[in-house]
């Protein structure tokens, strides 16, 4: 295991959000099997442009490395390259940012061939400007910016054609596996089951609550991966449901973070179609977190981004086990360990994707 020191700079007036902001990032270090050594802050309206940290602060972070006897560095913050690597040097350990490590947890977690190409896509973006300020560095050592400008400038442009042609493969083959996706769909849709889709923050139990449903029903149904870490699902996983002699299509879908990069939206956004497409959303949220309501707004502007802010929702409040005073929860609450709450869930359920039915048993004679 690799041990770090978490590092970031406060830019914000609320300095609760920024001290919980932080913890989720020692949550994703976690996640990433990575040991968090120590963590080491500074408030500034405005990061140093050349080493992200003040002078004196950034002495106190070397020193931190040399006594705990860290690896590395991770910065909550976005790095430049130019700002990493000038850390990186006087430091003398290997520095990277948010944006990096949660590109190594979804590469580690990556399980379908859809989600490996969309996060190697993000990948290579991210990577494609550091593999070229590597490149010129090498040039200048060797004397080239001044001797052989033109020869450096070819290296560079070889190097970039040769990413976006990756990039362009990958994408390619995306969209031919996006394609069968849509066909899947089209089947389901003939179908006519209506489809429920559980979104909310990375770890609020959605596959927790997925598992608990299938547990319910008689024929109950494969488990999907539960894990208590940020981003244990990556893939959208689908499954029949049952109750009251009605059914639907279950999904989980990947979670949300707050500040997701950017080239891991547009990347994900055909993960996130089970959102988009859902007759219903049942957003789940982790009510046993001093933070909720904060992630809760992070997740309906995801939703927002891309195009779902407008489906019907359910608003579950999970973890309702883990709470000292249940009863001051405002809104329907459940728990997946104990399974409280669960039926009620369902008939809401049925309710809302189903609210012009009514089951009724016949008995008919034989004539």
């Amino acid at each position: 295991m690799r041990k770090i020191i978490l590092a970031g700079v406060c830019l914000q007036a609320n300095s609760s959000s920024f001290t919980s902001a932080m913890q989720e990032c020692e949550a994703l270090c976690n996640a990433c099997n990575l040991e968090v050594l120590g963590t080491i802050t500074q408030q500034s309206k405005s990061m140093d442009p050349h080493t992200a940290f003040r002078s004196g602060k950034l002495e106190t972070l070397k020193a931190m490395c040399e006594e705990l006897g860290a690896d590395g560095i991770i910065f909550y913050n976005s790095l430049k390259i130019q700002v990493s690597d000038r850390i990186s040097a006087y430091c003398g350990v290997n520095v990277i940012d948010r944006t990096a490590l949660i590109l190594d947890i979804f590469s580690k977690r990556a399980r379908s061939r859809q989600a490996k190409l969309q996060t190697e896509v993000a990948r290579l973006q991210y990577d494609l400007p550091r593999v070229l300020h590597a490149d010129n560095d090498n040039e200048r050592s060797r004397g080239g910016a001044v001797t052989n400008r033109g020869a450096g400038e070819m290296r560079s442009s070889i190097i970039a054609a040769r990413y976006q042609k990756k990039i362009n493969d990958l994408k390619e083959e995306l969209r031919k596996i996006e394609v069968r996706r849509y066909q899947d769909e089209r089947r389901r849709q003939k179908t006519l089951l209506k489809r429920v889709a559980l979104v909310g923050y990375t770890n609020a139990g959605k596959s927790s609550l997925m598992n608990a449903i299938l547990s319910m029903q008689d024929a109950g149904g494969q488990e999907v991966l539960e894990q208590d870490m940020l981003f244990a699902t990556l893939d959208t996983s689908v499954r029949m449901v049952q109750s009251k002699h009605k059914k639907f299509l279950l999904y989980d879908t990947v979670g949300f973070v707050s500040d997701l990069p950017h080239g891991l939206i547009e990347a994900f956004k055909s993960t996130l179609d089970a959102a988009r497409d859902a007759d219903l959303l049942i957003h789940v949220i982790d009510v046993s977190d001093p933070s909720w309501q904060e992630k809760s707004t992070i997740t309906q502007e995801t939703l927002k981004e891309i195009h779902a802010e407008d489906i019907p929702q359910i608003h579950v409040f999970n973890k309702i086990d883990k709470l000292a005073h249940p009863e001051r929860v405002d809104g329907l609450t459940i728990s997946c360990y104990t399974k409280e709450g669960l039926d009620t869930l369902l008939e809401e359920i049925l309710e809302m994707i189903y609210p012009a039915e009514e089951s009724i048993v016949c008995k008919l004679g034989y004539d």
